[in-house]
């Protein structure tokens, strides 16, 4: 894993343990939907991608996608984490393989924003060049996310 991020609050703490827990192969999915609320709400892409809403939906939507892709594998890093009350922005630089047989690695910078309440992460948006990554799989950026759509 690359540099050590130190939380500097508890709602920095619980996010940091949400990202590492994508960390690896295989996202551990059990860890990650276990920090989040109920009512918990994911956009995976804003401006583009849907807004899934509830801790089960959000749980399907990770299997979904790690059958699409590795979790964060070597390369990945968190370069800064700030917070402001109950929200955490992460930005890093994501390296998944993606694409099924024959995975192609992909890298690109992501800025995420989170959102706590009661010890528990209520939202998650994240903000990423999709064009940025749709070319180093060689597919054209309007079909970005039409794996996830079936």
């Amino acid at each position: 894993m690359p540099k050590i991020v130190a939380a500097k609050n508890e709602s920095e703490r619980l996010v940091l343990d949400f990202v590492h827990a994508a960390y690896g192969e295989q996202m551990d999915i059990d860890a990650m939907t276990a920090l989040m609320a109920d009512d918990f709400a994911w956009q995976l892409h804003v401006p583009l991608s849907p807004v899934i809403v509830g801790r089960e939906a959000a749980r399907a939507e990770l299997v979904k996608h790690s059958q699409l892709s590795t979790g964060m594998i070597e390369g990945s890093e968190i370069r800064t984490v700030v917070s402001d009350g109950d929200t955490v922005v992460v930005e890093r630089v994501d390296v998944n393989a993606m694409g099924g047989v024959g995975r192609v690695p992909v890298s690109f910078n992501v800025t995420a924003i989170f959102e706590v309440r009661d010890g528990s992460i209520t939202h998650w948006r994240e903000y990423w060049d999709t064009t940025h990554v749709a070319r180093q799989l060689g597919i054209d950026p309007a079909h970005m996310f039409d794996p996830l759509d079936g």
